[in-house]
């Protein structure tokens, strides 16, 4: 069965979607069998790769067999070993309400789950702010990779998430688990980043990964042009840096849950 890894952080501008669309082709590249599941309304990894908004126009929650139009949604890339799906929305997109979470959240362990038997890795790009999506991405993930970069509240996402994901470890996905906290737009000579390196590392030193993604004006630049960065400019330092990060999420044990998945 592929591991389902979930990129998520509760606000903007953390290199969320930039992440989920480099790490999954710097997996495809590996040899490994990747699906991009875009789940972010704004629809960055969709644009990343060029699609058409026909292409992606599919809403295959309002059939009535979703888990058949979920694979029929499923778009090949240009890139050997990678497929993509975008998701524009579930069929809630409400807050957590008082008494729990709802049951349209276990939607994706109806379509994406059985789907991922089919790929060695599943990348999930969440939307920073819907929690319903988050809290979906999450029951249905075996783990979870945190991209955060240096601003005024990051400690303070990063803490949120992560009591997210108690909370749903809790009540609904015992097995998950979060494979690393990934800085990004990281700069080296800078206090500020240095500091925020420093705090994260304090706090939790098990989940900070070796590697950083440094500061570059080609991940601008391949945005601009709606391009992947390993597309783009596959040769620019960031680029590089997310092939370690891969690698390095590779040899990570806790990629796997509990249950000892192979």
């Amino acid at each position: 069965m592929g591991k389902i890894i979930a990129i998520t952080n509760r606000t903007g501008k953390a290199g969320k979607s930039t992440t989920a669309v480099n790490l999954a082709i710097a997996f495809a590249n590996s040899g490994k069998k990747t699906l991009l599941a875009d789940l972010d309304s704004a629809g960055a990894c969709a644009k990343a790769f060029g699609f058409k908004k026909r292409e992606v126009a599919k809403d295959v929650f309002t059939s009535s067999k979703p888990e058949v139009s979920f694979r029929k949604a499923i778009l090949k890339t240009d890139i050997k070993n990678l497929q993509f799906i975008y998701i524009k929305r579930l069929p809630y997109l409400d807050e957590m309400k008082a008494g729990g979470i709802s049951a349209n959240e276990h939607i994706l362990q109806s379509t994406l789950k059985p789907v991922s038997d089919n790929y060695d890795f599943v990348i999930v790009d969440c939307p920073p702010y819907h929690a319903g999506t988050i809290n979906a991405s999450l029951i249905v993930a075996d783990s979870v990779l945190i991209p955060v970069t240096t601003g005024k509240f990051s400690t303070t996402a990063v803490r949120s998430v992560l009591s997210q994901i108690d909370e749903i470890k809790k009540n609904y996905n015992p097995d998950l688990t979060v494979v690393g906290i990934l800085l990004t737009n990281y700069e080296f000579n800078n206090e500020d980043s240095f500091n925020l390196k420093k705090e994260l590392f304090k706090e939790y030193p098990e989940l900070i990964l070796s590697t950083s993604i440094p500061k570059s004006s080609a991940v601008t630049e391949a945005l601009d042009e709606n391009k992947p960065l390993l597309i783009y400019k596959p040769d620019d330092r960031a680029a590089k840096a997310y092939i370690k990060v891969a690698d390095e999420l590779f040899e990570r044990k806790n990629l796997f849950n509990s249950k000892g998945k192979k």
